[in-house]
């Protein structure tokens, strides 16, 4: 086999799997217990498979491990461990092998990729398509339906069947690529480009602002200061009329279609403001509060008996299930019973893997983060790192109230980024540089190359 054309079969698996990840939907297989996604996970297992097999027989180069390689195989060996003496070792194993999946396709196949700059953009635009396609059929739905809590769950219902929250953060990262858009200029971006890019962010915005979901609001709050933050007068002021409109039509669209459907507000639907303003309580009437903080109390009461390697992966929701049939005082919430992680997830590491799972976790996430801050405090700062460093901001404040290593979505997309970061650490490598790097690891004789842009300012490399 060519190797050239056996890794452009690989790099068109890798688009068509990631324009896939959002559209996929929950099937009926579940009363199986197999899978989670009808399309993504087949095309990602396949994707993942053949990359091995072009690994193992040389027609794509293996690379040397780095250290953040390595820091990924400590935390997976410590979820292994865990696996090994979990609790119940049937759902560990199937867990581990899940997440295997996952951090193999957002973040080895990349690894083993190389892709070049505009391979890179390709993938992205792939994601982007299938997000925006999802942003447009929640649209529709809420045209047809109309605006109110109880809608926002039942709309995401067959894509997400985890509820509205996960469906505002698989668009977070949309978001924040359409305002990278809109701040970035060249001399070849015409009118009719950002034009279009705002008509895309005032959709998905649209989407996120009928979602009643508390933390996305918060992290699109987070994420527009940030990026106004770090980015000077000159290129943050672009976003601010792209804001405004959008902030304008989903005012009026709200408006209009509360007219439309006033029907579709029940008495018992939480008003927004109200919804806004619970924030803080944690009282037995706040039914997802309280689902959290009992969930965070006995997660600390399993580490406490399983401080070490903790009850297993994956094992949390049929512990929890089973305290919660048979604790008398405790509220049964119907509507939540089916989401049964930690809803964070430093507390999920804690107790399905241990001191050593959370110790690893955090040893691999900070390690992360710092190789993206310590850029992004240049001033004025590289787009590109604002970017990374926005994104992995709330994504750990977020984490805090949910458990991302249980979205298949999400989490693919947070190794996918990691990769992304890479590339932005190695300099844009040339299709060039990125060849001769291939052609030294399929003859063994594999060196750390610079590529030639490693040396120019980060500045000039968005």
């Amino acid at each position: 086999m060519n190797p050239s054309r056996y890794r452009s079969l690989l790099l068109l698996l890798f688009y068509l799997s990631l324009f896939s990840l959002p559209l996929s939907f929950n099937w009926v297989a579940d009363r199986w217990n197999v899978g989670m996604m009808l399309f993504a996970e087949p095309l990602m297992a396949l994707t993942v498979a053949a990359a091995v097999v072009g690994g193992l027989l040389g027609w794509v180069a293996v690379p040397r491990l780095n250290l953040l390689d390595k820091l990924i195989g400590l935390h997976f060996g410590a979820l292994l461990l865990a696996t090994v003496f979990s609790t119940d070792p049937l759902v560990s194993a199937k867990f581990f092998i899940t997440l295997l999946l996952y951090v193999s396709f957002g973040y080895g196949l990349p690894r083993l990729l190389v892709p070049v700059r505009s391979e890179w953009l390709a993938a992205v635009g792939s994601l982007a398509l299938g997000t925006s396609l999802l942003a447009l059929y929640v649209l529709v739905q809420q045209a047809m339906q109309g605006i109110s809590y109880q809608l926002s769950y039942s709309i995401a219902e067959p894509f997400l069947h985890h509820g509205h929250t996960n469906l505002t953060v698989m668009l977070e990262p949309l978001v924040l690529a359409l305002n990278m858009a809109l701040m970035y200029r060249t001399r070849t971006q015409s009118f009719w480009v950002r034009a279009l890019a705002a008509v895309l962010l005032t959709g998905v915005l649209m989407v996120v602002a009928f979602s009643y979901s508390r933390a996305s609001y918060a992290s699109l709050l987070v994420q527009a200061m940030l990026l106004l933050f770090y980015a000077s007068w000159a290129t943050g002021r672009r976003l601010l009329l792209p804001w405004a409109v959008a902030g304008l039509v989903i005012l009026a669209g709200w408006q209009v279609l509360e007219e439309v459907h006033p029907q579709a507000s029940k008495p018992s639907d939480p008003k927004l403001l109200t919804e806004l303003s619970s924030v803080s309580d944690f009282s037995p009437a706040n039914e997802s509060n309280a689902e959290r903080k009992s969930r965070w109390l006995y997660s600390l009461e399993l580490f406490q008996q399983h401080p070490v390697l903790g009850i297993g992966p994956g094992t949390f929701a049929d512990r929890y299930l089973e305290f919660v049939k048979n604790s008398p005082n405790h509220p049964t919430y119907f509507t939540t019973l089916r989401r049964m992680n930690a809803h964070n997830i430093y507390l999920s590491w804690l107790v399905e893997a241990g001191g050593m799972g959370l110790a690893t976790g955090l040893l691999l996430l900070g390690y992360v983060v710092w190789r993206v801050v310590r850029r992004a405090f240049q001033w004025p700062a590289p787009l590109g790192q604002v970017a990374l460093s926005v994104y992995l901001l709330y994504f750990l404040l977020h984490s805090l109230t949910q458990d991302f290593w249980q979205e298949p979505r999400v989490v693919v997309i947070f190794w996918l980024v990691i990769g992304l970061q890479r590339f932005w650490e190695d300099g844009y490598p040339t299709s060039a540089s990125v060849s001769g790097q291939r052609a030294r690891a399929r003859s063994g004789v594999w060196a750390t190359v610079e590529a030639p842009g490693v040396a120019q300012s980060s500045a000039q490399l968005v």
